[in-house]
């Protein structure tokens, strides 16, 4: 079984939509975790895990950020650079829709951000099963799930054709 079964997908339209904000001359802020725990993410102890998709690599004087927790606003100058840019509206997308996804655009919504969530450039992976349920929720339902309870109340849920289109405005011509 595949960890993230649409990641082919999904790296494309994270692809497109991050090529369509370097068109428009959006500034593009990249989120990294870096675990501190004993987890696939933990650069010291998986450095291929930690490893930037090259769809999704920072070029040029793109910010970053490192994260150790699942939100991009904990503990990094996330917050702080996007007040100082004046920025009032995000786009977020990549991996994993109920963990890392979720948690950031929650706090964007509650710290004031407009938020847009592509739900084609963002996936799960098979979720846990509970100890209450011993049956594991399969990686599209976790997904599903994630989005809906975001919708409308911490972010849209659109589709990366719609964030590219409405990019187009800002393209230099």
């Amino acid at each position: 079984m595949e960890l993230f079964p649409e990641l082919g997908s999904v790296l494309g339209n994270i692809s497109s939509i991050i090529q369509a904000f370097r068109v428009a001359s959006l500034p593009m802020i990249h989120i990294h975790h870096a675990s501190l725990q004993d987890h696939p993410l933990n650069p010291t102890l998986y450095p291929e895990g930690y490893a930037v998709f090259p769809e999704a690599a920072p070029v040029g004087d793109e910010v970053v950020f490192v994260k150790h927790v699942n939100s991009g606003f904990i503990g990094t100058g996330l917050e702080a650079h996007l007040r100082a840019a004046e920025i009032d509206t995000l786009v977020i997308l990549g991996l994993a829709t109920s963990h890392c996804v979720s948690t950031t655009t929650r706090m964007a919504g509650n710290l004031g951000w407009k938020a847009y969530l592509p739900r084609d450039a963002t996936a799960m992976f098979e979720g846990p099963a509970a100890s209450w349920n011993q049956k594991p929720f399969d990686a599209e339902t976790m997904h599903e799930v994630a989005l809906a309870e975001l919708h409308e109340e911490f972010a849209d849920v659109v589709a990366t054709e719609e964030i590219i289109e409405s990019l187009k405005a800002f393209a230099k011509v």
